[in-house]
């Protein structure tokens, strides 16, 4: 199992490190979003998880590549923050949650993923207009 960590807090990133370790699960970390984006399809991770706080326009944009893009079918996003709104394939986690319960992370990402295939329209359109397709 991969999971990519987009964060660019040292502290809280180290925290999620440490806890992902934990669960013997390989794990890359990145400060840059395009460097996620550029790896994303690459890799194929299992999981993203990005701290919306750092990267506030990204997510969106990520979430949208996680869901749309055929090969991510798979994977999961966890966005740590408070306030972040709930677009499809997002599991968002109040980061003050997290610092409470590290756990909640690596329980997050081994649940099983199910994700309707209805939802996310308004995201794919915020995703094209981003990226002015």
């Amino acid at each position: 199992m991969l999971v990519l960590v987009l964060i660019e807090e040292k502290s809280i990133a180290n925290v999620v490190l440490r806890q992902l370790n934990h669960k013997d699960i390989a794990s890359i970390a990145y400060r840059d979003p395009l460097r996620v984006l550029d790896h994303l399809t690459e890799l194929n991770p299992e999981a993203v998880i990005i701290r919306g706080k750092d990267f506030p326009l990204h997510q969106q944009l990520l979430a949208a590549l996680v869901r749309f893009y055929a090969p991510l079918k798979g994977c999961k996003m966890i966005v740590l923050g408070r306030g972040i709104p709930d677009f499809p394939p997002c599991i968002c986690i109040a980061e003050e949650q997290f610092l409470r319960e590290p756990s909640i992370i690596t329980n997050e990402i081994l649940k099983t993923h199910h994700i309707d295939s209805k939802t996310g329209s308004r995201l794919v359109a915020k995703a094209q207009r981003t990226m002015k397709l």
